[in-house]
């Protein structure tokens, strides 16, 4: 179906349309052409489906003595104690609909099994981007689409758009291969885009086991950075995330990233940098997240996570030439209520409150309140 109308009948009238427009012709050679499309759709249809699908969102947020723009985030930018000159410290208010998305997906019935195809978008940074694009028939899938690096077992269900600090949930060009290896039991193979710098891709590996309990997820990856000086460091990370259904309305979550040079950890920073002697380094980063979520009714849930990622950089960013302290640690958290009036339709209020510290022993936080309202279609 493409929205309401059947592909075959979008695709016949299309054809007509077009038969039609080459102007006067002999009848006899419209009904043959018509008839030979009818036929041609007639095989369509039993083959290939095509779907469009998404959602609207708008969110509303009021900032506490921060001014964090239209994602929460990690809180990597969040005001330091005793910042001076600052145009934020009375808080701010807004609203957007950045996150509204947009989905094209099909599937086609092959001698093979099923080749699918999916194109997403959505509206973050006011104009609409590319999130992922991507073909799957059997176990090989190319083009972009989540890395194998995270899991969405555990994903936290939030209303802010980046969730938690500490998560490994990037969306990359990859050659991904998918293997059952028994009950439950899934491995993958990647080769993904290389870190930014890196002249060789990223080669990662998972092992995926779920069952009625729950899942259980790892993913080892190993890449190389590369310098414009010409060194190169190799980069190497670890994701283990699981989540256990306690009951059949909670669910308990929790991952754990590892890495080196491996820049991925959301709210992690640069892993890379050049030590005083002028050598290019890896550095160490570690970062995670807990949660709960618990339904309270058919139609109305809520959620608690926590996050947070720390690095062993112990470099300096420069502002012209001043220093400015390199985020060593940030922690979030979310709590949300969300209530879904019909299955089609989420509407959330979350607090969210962030927390950074600097190399330098600056701290800062911010608290967020956000209200989002989502239609999907």
């Amino acid at each position: 179906m493409i929205g309401k109308i059947p592909f075959g009948a979008a695709l016949l009238g299309a054809g007509a349309a077009f038969v039609l427009a080459l102007g006067p012709v002999n009848a006899a050679d419209v009904n043959a052409e018509i008839e030979a499309l009818k036929k041609r759709v007639a095989e369509l249809e039993g083959k290939t489906s095509v779907s469009i699908s998404g959602y609207v969102k708008g969110d509303f947020y009021i900032d506490s003595d921060n001014d964090l723009g239209n994602a929460f985030g990690n809180a990597a930018s969040v005001r330091l104690d005793g910042m001076e000159g600052d145009d934020d410290d009375d808080g701010a208010v807004g609203a957007h609909a950045n996150q509204s998305r947009l989905r094209l997906s099909s599937s086609t019935s092959t001698d093979h099994g099923a080749l699918n195809t999916v194109v997403e978008g959505d509206f973050w940074g006011g104009t609409l981007r590319l999130r992922q694009a991507y073909g799957e028939l059997g176990p090989v899938l190319a083009g972009q689409a989540w890395s194998i690096r995270g899991d969405d077992h555990t994903a936290a269900d939030t209303v802010d758009f980046d969730g938690p600090a500490g998560v490994v949930a990037t969306r990359t060009p990859q050659l991904r291969l998918t293997l059952p290896l028994g009950a439950g039991l899934t491995g993958q193979l990647a080769l993904e885009e290389p870190i930014s710098g890196n002249e060789v891709p990223t080669f990662l590996a998972a092992l995926r086991y779920s069952s009625g309990w729950g899942a259980v997820n790892v993913t080892g990856a190993v890449g190389r950075y590369d310098d414009d000086s010409g060194q190169n460091v190799t980069t190497h990370s670890l994701h283990v995330g699981a989540h256990l259904n306690a009951t059949d309305a909670t669910r308990v979550m929790a991952t754990l990233n590892m890495t080196r040079g491996d820049g991925q950890i959301y709210g992690a920073g640069d892993v890379t940098g050049m030590d005083a002697s002028g050598d290019l380094k890896a550095y160490d980063a570690i970062g995670g997240f807990a949660g709960v979520s618990h339904g309270w009714s058919d139609s109305i849930r809520s959620g608690l996570y926590y996050g947070w990622a720390e690095n062993d950089n112990p470099a300096l960013m420069t502002d012209g030439d001043d220093p400015v302290p390199f985020n060593k640690r940030v922690q979030t958290v979310h709590a949300n209520v969300i209530w879904s009036p019909v299955p089609a339709a989420n509407i959330g209020a979350e607090v969210i409150y962030g927390r950074r510290e600097t190399n330098g022993g600056a701290e800062g936080e911010a608290t967020r309140f956000q209200i989002g309202v989502q239609y999907s279609f």
